[in-house]
């Protein structure tokens, strides 16, 4: 793989980053709670926190799919777009199921403080659940729409002007 994929990776994956981020922090107020996996429980710490491991899964991203494996997948956008959000969807189970669980018992705390919608009760929860799993929908639809436009001939975003790297 070329160094040129790492980079649209890395990009696709700050993007993704940033729209996944929105949605985290605009619907849970999550930023902070974030920040506190590295002991600064603030948004900007959050967001940095989130960023940066949003532009390493881009990365991992492209060192995944940009295989031979899944060039009949990458030769559209559609294609990319559906390994975008396999990729999310592995990411979420990952880092929810096993990361985020491993780095709370680190850290000595029986539960995450996460913030929670005021729906009592179960509802909650599963509202909770459902936000966390639209952020992981939107981060995979992004990634994948950005390296389909940074990789294909045709895969451009007509109302993008600019190609930011040379397919």
């Amino acid at each position: 793989m070329s160094e040129r994929r790492w980079r649209v990776g890395a990009i696709g994956g700050l993007l993704a980053g940033v729209a996944m981020g929105i949605v985290l922090h605009g619907a849970l107020g999550l930023m902070p709670t974030i920040g506190a996996l590295i002991g600064v429980e603030t948004v900007i710490a959050g967001w940095a926190v989130h960023l940066f491991n949003s532009t390493l899964f881009g990365a991992l991203f492209a060192g995944i799919f940009d295989r031979a494996f899944f060039d009949d997948l990458r030769v559209d956008v559609g294609g990319c777009l559906s390994l975008g959000v396999i990729h999310s969807a592995l990411l979420g189970v990952i880092t929810g199921g096993l990361l985020l669980p491993t780095a709370i018992a680190l850290e000595g705390a029986t539960s995450l403080p996460v913030p929670t919608l005021p729906v009592p009760g179960l509802t909650a929860g599963f509202e909770f659940g459902a936000i966390i799993a639209i952020a992981h929908l939107i981060y995979g639809v992004v990634l994948g729409r950005v390296f389909a436009a940074l990789t294909l001939a045709d895969g451009g975003i007509e109302w993008l002007p600019i190609d930011l790297v040379e397919r």
